[in-house]
């Protein structure tokens, strides 16, 4: 019961924080309106909102298909919200609306338009027995017939949709988030001994499967990188300035943060630094360093600093968003290999001087079954 009323609570802030309104929809003739299911509830909930569709996927609601395309324009849907089961219900009647909110139903705007041309029928029923989710609405009359054979009371059409689609439909992200939530079952964290480790871990995986799957990369390598980066959130640069990936300060406009960090020789040369770390924790002018390949040296860079480990996250992706680096992301990499080998060998924009840093991720990937997420 406590899991439902959280998924209620839920949807009611979005609502009071105006996300889901019209105005914020797509710039187009139409929108894509998402169909999602709460299998706690029963409750079905639909939306032309992508931010919405994604942060109640994240809550736990199973998204299910692009129900219908609505105008931008037309005759208005009213969405309307009853606190004490928590159920939205549609609707292209005022009169109802208003019917709805003298009995305690709270008004929440326009949620989308109906079609003034009646381009597709969209048929709505009525589950006496249920509580939540007690009303359907479907452009499928298959689907209308079978839920009314099963109990359900057949309510006629509820408004109408359009047959233009829109040129932004998220469709295939949402159907990607949807199922990626799946694989968290099957990463080993009982190979972590440490309890503050595999808590750590598993609120990174959850972090990270839904900003990966919106950016195209790979949730399995993302995770990987912040536990080799970050020593599974515990090093200085993590602890101090929430920074998991080791990110310098390159166009970062941000805060930084000063660390001596070790580097390793790609190649025989010379390299600007210092011999150990503790000269480095000294300070000083860098020194003209000649080295081999595989050496190791030190030096003192300015990092990018955080708020929280969210936005670090959140940054990675979108530093993986720029063109060099598109052969770490889908659907250049066709896998968590491919990715991982383009971030350590392939392209300029290496992430790491470590010469083993593909084998390093790939290891880690496969040692703790992360390619499970991908």
């Amino acid at each position: 019961m406590r899991k439902n009323i959280r998924y209620k609570v839920f949807i009611v802030l979005f609502v009071l924080a105006g996300i889901f309104t019209s105005s914020s929809v797509l710039a187009d003739t139409t929108n894509a309106m998402y169909r999602l299911y709460n299998p706690n509830s029963g409750e079905h909930f639909y939306t032309a909102n992508f931010i919405e569709a994604r942060n109640i996927i994240n809550a736990g609601w199973k998204y299910e298909m692009v129900g219908w395309n609505a105008p931008t324009t037309g005759d208005p849907v009213y969405r309307l919200y009853n606190p004490n089961v928590g159920d939205h219900h549609y609707t292209l009647n005022a009169s109802e609306r208003d019917m709805l909110v003298n009995v305690g139903w709270r008004y929440e705007g326009i949620g989308w338009y109906s079609d003034v041309q009646k381009s597709v029928k969209l048929y709505r029923a009525y589950n006496p027995n249920a509580k939540s989710g007690s009303h359907n609405y479907t452009t499928n009359y298959g689907e209308q017939l079978s839920i009314v054979r099963a109990g359900w009371r057949d309510e006629g059409l509820a408004w109408y949709g359009s047959n233009t689609a829109p040129a932004d439909n998220k469709d295939s992200i949402l159907t990607e988030l949807s199922n990626g939530y799946k694989g968290i079952d099957e990463v080993r964290f009982e190979r972590i001994n440490s309890i503050s480790r595999r808590n750590w871990l598993y609120q990174t995986v959850k972090s990270s499967i839904p900003l990966a799957t919106e950016g195209r990369v790979f949730p399995s390598v993302m995770v990987a990188q912040a536990i080799i980066e970050s020593g599974w959130g515990e090093s200085g640069l993590t602890v101090r300035a929430n920074n998991l990936f080791g990110l310098k300060k390159g166009t970062w406009t941000g805060a930084v943060y000063n660390a001596v960090t070790a580097e390793q020789a790609r190649n025989d040369g010379t390299y600007s630094g210092y011999r150990t770390q503790a000269d480095a924790q000294k300070g000083g002018p860098a020194q003209s360093l000649t080295l081999k390949k595989g050496d190791y040296y030190w030096i003192i860079a300015p990092f990018r600093q955080y708020s929280s480990q969210q936005e670090s996250l959140a940054n990675y992706v979108a530093v993986l968003s720029q063109s060099g680096y598109a052969d770490a992301r889908r659907p250049q990499a066709k896998n968590y290999k491919d990715a991982a080998t383009a971030l350590g060998d392939d392209i300029p924009l290496s992430w790491a001087t470590s010469i083993e840093y593909t084998k390093t991720i790939i290891n880690m990937i496969e040692y703790y079954n992360l390619q499970a997420l991908d």
